[in-house]
């Protein structure tokens, strides 16, 4: 990028956020200018950009803000892709090589994984745009590192997989490419050019996760505003993903409804009363939401609000802790849960986590892990994540083992030929989250009950 420069991009339904940086020669980074704005009605929903020319005047402005802040040109970025319909799922493959006296190189690793993609059928309508390594075999040796400088005739690996709709893809692409470069003196001259699209949880680990975690185990997950993405990591490899379809928007809904309030003072009372749990509140602690345009004020019963948001975030950990249950590694998360994005925000969501997932690890990912320099304060709120990770992807490898050109490679359609049902006894999820499997159960017309042989 521009004179190493890195521009990040977080498209949310809450919020659109750039950040750039730059790395000195010992990888180290610094933070040059951040620039963030709320996002509008009718841009983006559920992750996905549903109006593109309103997105990309948006970004626009806050590209134009983030040049001037930094005085810098910015040509490229890097983008998050998200969305409810983003799958995962675990495929193999193996090459045999031409000579067993020589040792495996880059370039076989690379061919690997362009096999594994060519021969692999996401849904239809889907384009892959992410293959991690879990583990390699030589031979009939497994190997969880790198297998480059060993001998073997055969070569294997099994990689994780990651694809999303191609509407919403190109949507993206198109939304971005909308936008001129920020070129001093000269703002309108090319379009923009996006160099790499990240799914979030996946830019959130590089914020978060440190070597030790993605080993010993640990969920990432990033509780935003419409949706709740879980990524799963054990022995370096990515093991599972799922979107969720609720998050802070819910809690802040339930608020709305129940006490007949506007949005933004839903949102306050959110995090004002999630700072204190709910046994610390009496029936007698109100707090008055003024009126605005003639209507009355109100009086809120604070630990009213107090269950509500404790009874939401219970159940959004309990559709959580369902992921990690059917991804098969229950148990095996040593290092636990990661809450990153806006919610974890919430004080007491660390103590309904512990106990909703049976005294897991618990932490609020701090987005400074990886951060060198920086003179913006909050970059450490765990709702920054996404967009830091994303800047630190331009400057470290997403995965130790691999280049890079392995994980994101070339994007290929799906296969017409629709994906093979999985037996709901071994895990009906099929890397595809519990909330993906059920969407496809329902949008296919099946009879759950039969497929599953309850009785009526």
């Amino acid at each position: 990028m521009n004179k190493g420069i890195i521009v990040g991009i977080d498209i949310g339904s809450t919020k659109i956020c750039a950040v750039a940086g730059i790395a000195n020669d010992n990888g180290e980074v610094t933070i040059l200018a951040m620039v963030e704005e709320p996002t509008k009605n009718g841009r983006v929903t559920k992750g996905s950009v549903v109006n593109l020319d309103l997105t990309a005047n948006d970004i626009d402005n806050i590209l134009n803000r983030l040049s001037d802040s930094a005085n810098i040109n910015i040509e490229n970025v890097i983008v998050n892709i998200s969305g409810e319909n983003v799958e995962g799922k675990s495929h193999q493959n193996f090459l045999t090589r031409n000579d067993s006296r020589t040792t495996i190189t880059e370039v076989e690793i690379i061919q690997l994984a362009i096999d594994i993609r060519k021969s692999y059928s996401p849904t239809v309508g889907n384009i892959i745009i992410h293959t991690f390594p879990q583990e390699f075999v030589v031979d009939r040796d497994a190997v969880p590192e790198n297998p480059i400088g060993r001998f073997g005739i055969k070569l294997g690996g099994n990689f994780f997989l990651i694809s999303t709709p191609s509407e919403p893809y190109t949507a993206l692409q198109s939304t971005i490419t909308r936008v001129g470069a920020k070129v001093q003196d000269n703002r309108k001259k090319t379009p923009l050019k996006v160099v790499k699209t990240l799914f979030s949880p996946i830019a959130d680990s590089l914020a978060v996760l440190s070597e030790n975690d993605k080993k010993t185990g640990v969920a990432v997950v990033n509780i935003g505003g419409e949706t709740t993405e879980v990524a799963i990591f054990h022995e370096y490899g990515l093991r599972h993903i799922s979107v969720i379809p609720f998050a802070g928007k819910s809690i802040t809904n339930d608020l709305v409804k129940a006490f007949q309030i506007l949005p933004t003072d839903a949102e306050n009372l959110k995090i004002i009363i999630g700072a204190v749990p709910t046994h610390e509140l009496s029936d007698f602690d109100i707090i008055k939401i003024n009126g605005v345009d003639g209507l009355p004020d109100k009086d809120v019963v604070a630990k009213d609000v107090s269950i509500i948001i404790e009874e939401r975030l219970k159940e959004i950990a309990a559709m959580v802790m369902a992921e990690i249950i059917h991804s098969g590694y229950e148990g095996q998360l040593i290092s636990g849960i990661i809450l990153t994005g806006g919610t974890a925000n919430i004080q007491m969501i660390q103590e309904v986590f512990y106990h909703v997932s049976n005294k897991m690890n618990i932490r609020v990912g701090r987005t400074l892990r990886n951060i060198k320099n920086t003179e913006i304060a909050n970059i450490k709120n765990p709702k920054y994540s996404t967009v830091v990770g994303l800047l630190l992807s331009g400057f470290v490898k997403l995965d130790e083992r691999v280049s890079d050109d392995v994980i994101f490679g070339d994007t290929y359609k799906s296969d017409p030929i629709p994906p093979i049902p999985t037996d709901p006894g071994s895990g009906p999820v099929g890397g595809i989250g519990l909330w993906g499997w059920l969407k496809q159960q329902m949008n296919s017309g099946k009879d759950l009950g039969d497929e599953w042989g309850l009785e009526r």
